[in-house]
């Protein structure tokens, strides 16, 4: 389960089939569409790292390759700069930017670790696809919806790395506000990973601690993988 902390989930698996049309009018189309996709990109990422924090409220699905039925969930996210708690899925989660204690509730275990700062992968540091995935990924627009009354942009996000355990990433903003609505990760091994932003709150009063004393877990089994 690790890294399946702040979601990530099952949404419809699509695959896109790309005829290369050999003429300048079909290329020039690619690149605008490109060029568009890395435009909103960027204005989502400049509106992300702006926030001095916020908190959402989560509708999570999980699906591997061996499970017939994806699995869902409910959870609570809420986060300033690099620091955040995650809470849901039977865990509770804090990182403050360095180390990561997650509590199984139920099982009554604590394991902590240090926090991979370098990571690009979102399944190990879940916040910072708000602030790199420009240098990481190849964007693509995939066009504008409008659904429920309201409209959304889509983008799909293709890493760089082929080495990563994802091999897609799609996104969807809302228009109007440029804030998160759903984020999707196909992973290289068959699992699928969707989390619906529900509710979305920018700039929220959040806790002011992000880190966790083992000492005030009672009968809890502590873990420490970190060096």
């Amino acid at each position: 389960m690790r890294g399946v902390v702040f979601s990530y989930i099952s949404v419809l698996a699509f695959f896109f089939t790309l005829f290369i049309v050999p003429t300048s009018h079909a290329q020039q189309a690619k690149e605008k569409e490109d060029l568009r996709g890395k435009e909103i990109a960027s204005r989502f990422a400049k509106k992300m790292a702006a926030l001095h924090s916020f908190r959402t409220t989560l509708g999570l699905e999980v699906k591997f390759q061996q499970m017939k039925n994806p699995k869902v969930y409910t959870a609570t996210l809420e986060a300033r700069g690099v620091q955040y708690y995650f809470s849901g899925m039977g865990l509770d989660v804090y990182s403050d930017g360095k180390s990561r204690w997650q509590h199984a509730v139920a099982a009554k275990a604590l394991t902590i670790t240090a926090v991979d700062t370098t990571s690009a992968s979102p399944l190990e540091n879940p916040l910072r696809i708000f602030s790199t995935y420009q240098d990481n990924f190849k964007i693509t627009f995939q066009g504008e919806r409008t659904e429920g009354g309201k409209t959304f942009y889509d983008l799909s996000f293709y890493p760089h790395d082929i080495n990563q355990p994802y091999s897609q990433i799609h996104l969807s903003i809302y228009k109007q506000t440029l804030t998160p609505a759903k984020l999707s990760y196909f992973g290289r091994d068959g699992s699928r990973f969707v989390v619906d932003f529900k509710k979305f709150e920018p700039n929220a009063k959040v806790r002011s601690s992000f880190s966790l004393d083992p000492s005030t877990l009672k009968g809890v089994q502590v873990t420490d993988l970190r060096e």
